[in-house]
């Protein structure tokens, strides 16, 4: 796919064409198309990357038109979710840092939060008036009846500012590590390895995350859980990239990684935030140092 990609404009376009066609019937492969932009911005230029932007919420708006759907909503969907993963690829570009590009991408998370409340004094009617179009859907996946359902929107949508932008910031982040991924295999063969695994995001994030914690056990500040739901989102990729640099530095079978990413499909919300946790400790105690230290003397 990525020397599809960088071989040439037309190639570039069909690609991202195509791939955001696909996300609308399969939502989670609209990571290529992002990958694609990020590919094309850390290879290439930034304004090779809104030009490509502009390509996919083009496609959008079209499709939205003939879905009978408001074309302008088609062109800020494809505009919100590509134009920031645009500025940290260049940012990564030019920093050759993970550590700087996490801290911008957790700070925009959190920064967009302020900015919906402000835009939408009561941000929990507006997802209650998004959720009760999939009511039908909600109902049958947890099998409930109409009050149930009814009493799961009203609690979910007054946290739904904070799941959708930790979902947002986490395909950003994950289409970046793709597209870092398909740049090393094309000119820089197994240095994304190496990159990934010392990946990190900083003390005063951390530090950051630890006072909202502290906050949120005593009080019931809807705003700080929101921030806790974007942080754990981002500290969980610490996490998995502390573990996949552990199972290198000790040399241990690849078994251990297969079977952390099965306990992560089948326990998800406790892996993510047990990976999290991890993510966020490693930030002060900094586990692959030590080992590589301890590796050393031996």
């Amino acid at each position: 796919m990525a020397s599809f990609i960088m071989a040439g404009r037309a190639q570039a376009a069909i690609f991202i064409v195509l791939s955001t066609l696909i996300s609308l019937v399969l939502p989670p492969l609209g990571l290529f198309s992002g990958a694609a932009i990020a590919l094309i911005t850390l290879r290439i230029s930034w304004q090779q990357g809104v030009i490509y932007s502009l390509l996919g919420s083009a496609v959008l708006a079209i499709a939205a038109y003939f879905f009978k759907q408001e074309v302008v909503t088609g062109i800020l969907a494809g505009l919100i979710g590509w134009l920031p993963l645009v500025f940290f690829s260049t940012l990564l570009k030019q920093t050759h840092s993970w550590e700087r590009t996490l801290q911008a991408i957790l700070m925009f998370s959190i920064a967009s939060v302020f900015i919906f409340h402000l835009y939408q004094s009561d941000s929990a009617v507006f997802w209650q008036s998004i959720l009760e179009q999939i009511k039908p859907a909600i109902k049958e996946a947890y099998q409930l009846d109409n009050s149930q359902t009814k009493e799961l929107i009203e609690k979910a949508s007054t946290l739904m500012t904070g799941v959708f932008i930790a979902m947002m910031s986490i395909a950003s982040t994950l289409a970046l590590l793709l597209a870092r991924h398909w740049q090393a295999m094309l000119y820089n063969l197994g240095g994304f390895g190496k990159e990934f695994r010392q990946l990190r995001i900083g003390k005063n994030p951390a530090i950051l995350m630890v006072a909202c914690i502290i906050v949120a056990l005593f009080s019931s500040s809807t705003l700080i859980v929101e921030i806790l739901i974007i942080a754990v989102g981002i500290f969980m990729l610490q996490g998995i990239a502390l573990a996949h640099g552990i199972v290198n530095q000790l040399e241990m079978k690849p078994f251990w990684l297969v079977g952390l990413y099965v306990l992560l499909f089948f326990l998800l919300v406790q892996m993510i935030v047990l990976l999290a946790a991890f993510g966020i400790i490693d930030n002060f105690v900094d586990f692959r140092r030590k080992i590589a230290s301890k590796t050393k003397l031996k």
